[in-house]
């Protein structure tokens, strides 16, 4: 690939609009939500610890480990946001409070954070 086509590709992959919002694993009963700025790219990593056996939060592993064909992942909560390049914390935490309140049984997907 010569460095123009690379150069096109980055500036293409930079003006794209992930997904942000709440996104949710759930097993059953069990339900562990966690905030992110780019929905796709957080399931393919945490599929990814989960499947290594290396995911942060351990009741979340362990249910993992025991029934991977029962753990089902969704975007929960999608924020709408017109530029990329603004700061949308505030908005993502308020967001997150909601899902809080919407399903009081959800849990920290990671520890320590949200």
């Amino acid at each position: 690939m010569d460095n123009q086509t690379k150069k096109a590709l980055r500036a293409q992959y930079d003006q794209r609009k992930p997904d942000m919002g709440i996104v949710c694993w759930q097993n059953g009963e069990k339900m562990w939500i966690a905030i992110s700025r780019d929905a796709n790219a957080d399931y393919n990593g945490s599929l990814f610890q989960l499947k290594l056996g290396s995911w942060p939060n351990r009741e979340m592993q362990k249910a993992y480990t025991e029934n991977p064909e029962a753990f089902q992942w969704s975007l929960l909560k999608k924020l709408d946001y017109k530029e990329r390049e603004e700061d949308h914390s505030d908005d993502l935490e308020l967001l997150y409070m909601m899902c809080l309140e919407e399903y009081p049984e959800a849990q920290k997907m990671r520890p320590g954070k949200r």
